[in-house]
């Protein structure tokens, strides 16, 4: 009796997206851990602009309490270890409440949305630069909220405050980016019927 067997093989569209995905990263992270991370060339300026706009937002909204913000590179020996891209640690009434640092400023987020949109085929060059641009702005502001809320945290409710950090906003963070991801994954309104009427032209 003959067998037969049958090979699965993925559809070329996923196949890509894979292929770009592996190379996008094996690009970035050279790039990153040999160069950019090293001379802090994207973490500096952009931890710097999440610190102080975090202050900023904790001020607006605050009328008893007096926030500043105090930048410094701690290097190598230090208890908190090498960060070439600088920190700033985020004061209320001289009580040191949060520490903004490499890992807290957005931009592993932030590339690993780029990324995605690099990847995934859209309708056209004017659609994937709008989300780039819109994209990259709200993950920002979200971060800086998230920032501030840390902060309102460690004041009010410190016991929450790790599950908050290490939970809690992770998970409210990447879902907003999974929500991004859709609304870019999603045809427009008129792609998505004249697909609709290909299709049924065809049955």
């Amino acid at each position: 009796m003959a067998s037969s067997s049958h090979t699965i093989k993925a559809p070329r569209a996923i196949t890509v997206f894979f292929i770009k995905a592996a190379v996008l990263f094996i690009i970035w992270k050279s790039l990153y851990l040999l160069w950019l991370r090293p001379q802090g060339t994207l973490d500096a300026p952009l931890t710097y602009a999440v610190g102080t706009s975090t202050v900023g937002l904790l001020n607006l909204f605050s009328h008893h309490d007096d926030f500043k913000g105090v930048r410094s590179f701690p290097g190598e020996g230090t208890e908190e270890g090498t960060e070439p891209g600088g920190v700033v640690d985020v004061y209320r009434n001289g009580e040191n409440t949060l520490r903004i640092a490499t890992a807290c400023n957005g931009l592993e987020i932030m590339v690993l949305y780029a990324g995605f949109l690099f990847c995934f085929p859209a309708s056209g060059p004017s659609r994937r630069w709008t989300f780039l641009g819109l994209g990259l702005a709200l993950i920002f502001v979200l971060n800086i909220i998230r920032c501030a809320l840390l902060v309102w945290i460690f004041i009010r409710y410190r016991q929450y405050l790790d599950f908050s950090h290490h939970f809690l906003f992770t998970f409210i963070v990447y879902g907003f980016v999974f929500l991004l991801w859709y609304w870019y994954a999603r045809p427009p309104a008129g792609r998505a019927d004249r697909v609709t009427e290909k299709a049924y032209k065809r049955t």
